[in-house]
C-alpha cells in the first residue's frame, strides 16, 4: 500500500505543478488585458492556448489515477477525492481569461479595479504555489503540510476580505455602467470561488494527513 500511496503522491505532485502553471499563466493573461488587450490579442491567445493544452494534461492524469487506483483499496478513497478537487480548479482560470476580454473598462475606475483584481490574482497565485509545496510534502513532511494547509485556509481569509471590499467598490461605482459591473462582478466572483476550491483541497490534504 505504501508504494501505491507514493506512486499516487508523484501523480498529484504533477497535478500540482500544471495548477500552479495555469494560475500562473492566468496572472500573465490579465497583465496583458489590463496593459492593452487589442494589442497583445495574439500572444494572449497564445497563452490562453497553453491553459487550455496544461488543462488537458492535468486531465489524462486525473484519468489515469482514477483507472489505476480507484480500486486498489477504500484507504486510497481521500486521494481520489482529491485529485477530483484538484482537477476542478483548473476550470475557473480558464472561464475567467474566457471573461476578461468582454470587459471593457474607460475612465477613472481602471487604476482602482485593476489595483484591486492584482490583489485577488496576486493571492490565488500564493495559494497555489503553497499548494504544490504542501503537495511535495506529503510524502514524509507532515509538519510542513500542516503549516501549510493553515496558510491556505490564512490566505482564503484574505481573499475573502479583497473580494468583498472589491464588490462594494463595483457596485458604489456610478461610473460604471450596468453591463460592465456584472461582468466585473462574475469575473471576481471565479476568483473567489477558484480560491474556495483550493481551501477544499487543503481540507482534503488534512484529512490524508492523520490516516
Amino acid at each position: 500500500m505504501n508504494k501505491i500511496r507514493d506512486e499516487i503522491i508523484s501523480m498529484l505532485i504533477e497535478h500540482s505543478r500544471i495548477i500552479y502553471s495555469v494560475l500562473s499563466d492566468m496572472g500573465v493573461f490579465y497583465s496583458g488585458w489590463a496593459e492593452d488587450y487589442e494589442k497583445n490579442k495574439a500572444s494572449l491567445d497564445k497563452k490562453k492556448s497553453k491553459m487550455q493544452l496544461s488543462e488537458e494534461d492535468a486531465d489524462v492524469i486525473k484519468i489515469e489515477l482514477i483507472q489505476k487506483y480507484s480500486e486498489a483499496g477504500a484507504d486510497l478513497g481521500d486521494f481520489i477525492a482529491l485529485i477530483l478537487k484538484m482537477d476542478n480548479v483548473i476550470n475557473y482560470p480558464l472561464e475567467f481569461v474566457d471573461m476578461l476580454p468582454k470587459i471593457k473598462l474607460d475612465g477613472k475606475s481602471n487604476k482602482e479595479i485593476g489595483k484591486r483584481y492584482e490583489k485577488l490574482i496576486n493571492k490565488t497565485i500564493n495559494m497555489a504555489t503553497v499548494l504544490k509545496s504542501t503537495i511535495k510534502s506529503l510524502r514524509d513532511k507532515p509538519d510542513v503540510v500542516f503549516k501549510n494547509t493553515t496558510a491556505i485556509h490564512e490566505i482564503e481569509n484574505e481573499i475573502d476580505t479583497i473580494y468583498r471590499q472589491f464588490l462594494e467598490y463595483i457596485y458604489s461605482n456610478e461610473n460604471l455602467n450596468i453591463r460592465v459591473l456584472l461582468r466585473l462582478r462574475d469575473s471576481i466572483v471565479l476568483l473567489e470561488q477558484l480560491a474556495d476550491r483550493i481551501h477544499d483541497i487543503a481540507d482534503i490534504i488534512r484529512v490524508l494527513l492523520y490516516q
